[in-house]
Order: structure tokens, then sequence, then C-alpha cells
């Protein structure tokens, strides 16, 4: 048995069904025995399917003759037919005789595996889309693969500067998720796994590519291995964006003058780029490199806006002070044990993610204060070991403090493992966005992907009442979506109603464990409600007696009518 299929004829009980625009991946890869071509649609079933995008409206008006001409040039594929009767919906006629004038000639591309049609309706949906900023976002989204992130798909628009007349990253969020809406309403893009990724149907996906290397000026070695793979000279010096992917060799030297995206991973685990390869790639904007380790040239991007670094071995990363124009560093599950004092160089740097760095230990002091336009901190469980308030040169590690000090800082993620280590006057009142662990390391299975599809978490391993948490803390209780409590010691009571004030009115999980003396979560609270709450989880409390136990001097309310919960 292989990932959970049975082989050969000792297990007659499965079936599986596949469906591959390939033959041959059925035939040769997947060996399948039995293989049924899937047709196109007939003239009925198609008209029907457009029909019921459209409306029964198209049968009654005067549009019905064009409508016909134009449902028939989808060819009968259900993607084209989807794409294009989304975007004709409810135009007026000169639209539609002008997409049937567009989609009667000839497709201007021999793009193997997209019949003629299907290429001649999505780059009509292309064309008609309404702006140049959806336009290239749609064309990025296509070099990103199935079900891909949108933070990624955030850090490559910024890097590339895809949209104008914002300049916060929140600004630049709220523009992406407005395009990528539109698009998934033009049938361009799809829902991805989660809320926080979209996906792509792969003939859209082939046809984006084809129109983004119009000119020679995008290529995707995503599949190939060698030098013989890659373009010529000649070609290289037009192109604008590189995928290589899996790569087993490289060129000594890179020379594409206009190159603006370069994504690059080793088919060999920590390959070395050559030490001249970025010599002649200075214009370069967006540098993504997974399994590699950093040669001394990139030093010369003087124009690079990001630099994602994931499962690298880096070493001495000192040489990334010098890129200035930084503004997205992303050193993610790299072997780094310190970042260097020179990080404190990118002065315009507005998101620093340091994600399941494991062995990164020290962040010297005043390195993070010197980030003034950060916006973004990104370190999970990575450098929990703060320092001390201040900036005592014999200080080994950067204190919350630092933090405290940048202003613009709207989003972040960090583990604190001691809450008295909290500054007195520390505030949490400007974040936006936020997961945040304080206490000692527990061994709770916490679904980050999950947990990262809402906005503000807070984990808390207490072991003692929440009456003795910093104020800034209780800040965030306060605008907590996810709230999680864990391992609360000599405490019976977890919250009384003075304590409540305004807390857990946009609290949608809400998860209490090993909490050996508590009998009430709630004591004394007649009017709080949990009115976003989605799921409550209660475990490790033996000596529970109640979730919310009533004033003991009133007799005007019955437990009936104390509504904490909305009918769900």
């Amino acid at each position: 048995m292989e990932v959970g299929i049975p082989l050969g004829d000792e297990d007659q009980g499965c079936t599986i069904l596949l469906t591959s625009r390939d033959l041959n991946v059925l035939l040769k890869d997947m060996d399948a025995k039995k293989n049924f071509p899937i047709g196109v649609l007939e003239h009925e079933e198609a008209w029907h399917f457009f029909k019921k995008i459209m409306g029964d409206v198209v049968e009654s008006s005067d549009l019905l003759p064009i409508a016909t001409e134009v449902a028939k040039k989808c060819g009968g594929l259900p993607i084209a037919i989807r794409t294009l009767a989304t975007f004709l919906k409810n135009e007026p006629p000169f639209v539609w005789e002008d997409a049937l004038r567009q989609l009667s000639k000839p497709s201007s591309s021999n793009f193997k595996g997209v019949p003629a049609t299907v290429y001649s309706t999505i780059e009509w949906s292309y064309d008609r889309l309404q702006s140049e900023e959806h336009k290239q976002t749609f064309l990025l989204c296509s070099v990103m693969g199935h079900n891909a992130s949108l933070d990624l798909l955030l850090v490559f628009a910024m890097g590339l500067g895809l949209f104008r007349g914002v300049s916060t990253i929140k600004e630049t969020r709220n523009k992406l998720l407005t395009v990528v809406s539109h698009l998934k309403a033009s049938c361009l893009l799809l829902d991805g796994c989660t809320i926080t990724h979209f996906d792509m149907h792969d003939l859209i996906s082939d046809v984006a590519k084809s129109i983004a290397s119009k000119g020679n000026r995008m290529f995707d070695l995503r599949c190939k291995h060698d030098l013989n793979d890659w373009p010529d000279d000649e070609t290289m010096k037009e192109c604008d964006k590189i995928v290589c992917i899996g790569m087993s060799e490289l060129p000594d030297q890179l020379k594409c003058p206009k190159l603006t995206v370069l994504c690059m991973g080793s088919k060999d685990p920590w390959m070395k780029i050559p030490t001249t390869f970025f010599k002649e790639t200075k214009n370069l904007k967006v540098l993504y490199l997974v399994g590699m380790s950093l040669p001394s040239s990139i030093s010369l991007l003087g124009n690079l806006r990001v630099l994602r670094l994931v499962n690298c071995v880096l070493g001495d990363i000192a040489l990334i002070g010098e890129l200035k124009n930084l503004e997205i560093l992303n050193i993610v599950s790299s072997d780094i044990e310190m970042l260097p004092k020179e990080i404190g160089q990118l002065t315009k740097l507005k998101q620093l993610d340091l994600r399941h760095c494991s062995k990164l230990r020290r962040i010297p002091p005043g390195v993070l204060c010197k980030l003034s336009r950060l916006e973004e901190l990104y370190m999970d469980n990575s450098c929990d070991e703060w320092g001390a308030e201040g900036h005592s040169s014999l200080q080994s590690n950067s204190s919350l403090a630092e933090l405290q000090g940048l202003l613009p800082l709207t989003a972040l993620e960090i583990r604190i493992p001691n809450a008295k280590i909290i500054p007195k006057d520390f505030s949490f009142e400007k974040l936006q966005r936020y997961i945040i662990f304080i206490g000692e390391e527990s061994h709770w299975d916490w679904n980050w992907d999950w947990v990262r599809e809402y906005s503000r978490t807070l984990k808390l391993n207490l072991q003692t009442s929440i009456r003795f948490l910093n104020n800034g803390v209780k800040v965030l209780l306060k605008k907590a979506e996810n709230l999680y409590i864990d391992e609360v010691k000599d405490v019976e009571i977890l919250l009384h109603e003075s304590e409540v004030g305004n807390y857990f009115q946009q609290l949608r999980n809400l998860h209490i464990q090993n909490g050996a003396m508590v009998q009430y979560i709630l004591k004394d609270v007649q009017k709080i409600e949990f009115l976003q709450l989605e799921s409550l989880t209660l475990q490790g409390l033996p000596n529970l007696i109640s979730f919310c136990s009533q004033n003991e001097g009133s007799t005007s309310i019955s437990p009936q009518e104390i509504a904490l919960f909305k009918q769900k």
C-alpha cells in the first residue's frame, strides 16, 4: 500500500477515480487500467450552462442571437463558458458585439494543451480587466502554483510595487484583497483551501503564463533541472521573471539586466549559489530562495525590496544589512542563531518574519528599535529569550521595551515566556493583528494554519489569575478572536464581574484547560454576551460546577434568562 491506496488484486473493495488533462499521466504514471475520455459539453448542454449564469433574460432580449454565437465560441468547455458568461453578464449589447468580434479572430497563441477557443475566451477576459493592477496581479498569481498563500502574494506585490496610492502594508493588503475578490468574481481565480489562500484553474494558469511570457519576459523552469533548459543569453537579457525550482546546477552568472523577480530552489539541499551569480541582475526587486545559501554578490542588489529565505543554511547574514532599500525580510525555517546588528541598518524595513527559526536565540539590544518603519514582526517561538527592560551594554538580548518604540507596528507574532518581563507601561493597544503566547511552553497541539485564519489570537499559560495580568495584556483580551487559557493554578473563579469589563465581545473561539481548582469561568456576571462565539472547549477542569454563576444576592433573573451565547 502506498499513500493509503491498496495495490494489486488482493483488495477488490477500493475504486479510485483519477482525472487528468493528459492521458499519458494516467497510462504511464498512474498505471490506470481503464480510461474514459470526457469530451466537451454538447451544444444544448453548453447553452443551458451559459444561460444558467446569464439568467433567463438572455432568451427574451435582443441579445439572444449574439449570445448564442458567443456561447459557441467557448467550444463546450465549462471553464471557458463560466469565465466568459460571468464577464458578459449585465453588459450592454456593444460589449457583446465587441466580444464576438475578438473571439472570431484566430487565437494569438498556439499554446500546447490549451484549445484555441479556451485561450481566446480567457485572453478576452484578461483584456477586459478593469485596471493594469488587476492584470498584473492575475499574471503574478499564475506563477505561484495551487493553493498559494495570500500573504506570499502580498509580499510579491509589495516588492514589485503593483499598487499605487498605498504606503503601508495594511493599505496594500486591503487593496490586494479587493483585487483578488474582483478576480474571483470574474472566475479567473478560485477560493483556496483556507480563507488565507487562493487557487487558479490549470487551464487559466496556463493561459496566464502564456500571456506573461509574450516577448520572452517570464520563464518557468519549475520542472527543469540543468543548464540545458535555460534560455540563451539574448533571450535572458529581456527576461523579467524567472521561477526555477528543483535545479541541480546554476550558471556562474545570471545575465538578466531587466530581471525583477527570481524564485529559486535547489534539487539538492543547500546547493551553493556561485559568487558571481548576481553581478548582472542589479534591477532585481524580489528574491525568493528555498534550501540554498547566500553568496557575497547579494550585496550588489541595491534595488532589492523583498528577500525571502526558506529552509536555508545561512551562517553570517550581516551582508543583508547592505540592502538599504529592503522593505520585506523573511527568514523562515532557517538555521540562523543570531540576528546581526547590521539588520538595524534596514531603516526602510516594513516586515520582518523570523518564524520557525528554532536555533535563533539572540537579537542584540538596539537592533529592533532602529527599524523605525517596521509594521509587522513575526517570530512565533523563535528567540523567546527577551532581555530585561533597558539597553545595557552587558545585555545579551533585545527587550520588549524596544517594540514599544516602534510606532508603526500593527501586527505582532511572538512568545513571551514570562509575563513579568513585560514593562509595566507596555501597551498593545495599537496592534490590529496578533498571535501572542504568554507563559511557559505547553504541550498544546496548536494548528498554526487554522489559527492564522483569524486576526487576533492570545494564548495564556497563566498559572495565576487573570486579575494579575499587565493592563496592556488585558487590552489584548478585549480584542481577541481566539483565546486559549492553560495551567490555571490555585484559582477557583477565572473572572469576576469587576474584571470582565468589555472583554470577549469579539471572541470567536474560547479554549480553557488544566485548572484543577476552577469551579466557575465567570462569577457574578449577568450582562456579558458571547455573541460572536463559534467554538467553546473546556477540558481538564475536574471541579467545574458551572460556566457562569449568577450573583448570589440576586433573585430577579433565572438561569434560563441569562443568555450568554447566540443560538447556533
